[in-house]
């Protein structure tokens, strides 16, 4: 079980990062910023919910959600298609 204390350090991460001029966030610290903003338990949710969610907040953010299997992911490689598909950042997930 993950506490709020620990929600809320991974939403406070997102936060810091989409500072940045170009935010690179983890899928992690990214699903913790949504469950501690709608308050709801960790992994209390369906997986319908969370899809919607992390679409909305990749929307909103204006954010590329690259997510592929351990023997195709390069973090490097998502940001770059981020940045030529013209989004301000990228949520970064391995699937593995």
């Amino acid at each position: 079980m993950i506490s709020q204390a620990e929600l809320q350090a991974g939403r406070d991460r997102v936060i810091e990062e989409l500072e940045k001029p170009f935010p690179i966030l983890n899928i992690c610290d990214v699903m913790d910023w949504i469950y501690f903003t709608f308050k709801k338990e960790a992994y209390s949710e369906s997986y319908d919910w969370e899809t919607q969610k992390l679409k909305e907040f990749s929307q909103n953010f204006g954010v590329f959600l690259y997510e592929k299997p351990r023997e195709d992911y390069f973090p490097q490689l998502g940001i770059l298609e981020a940045e030529e598909r013209g989004y301000r950042g990228v949520i970064l997930s391995d699937l593995s």
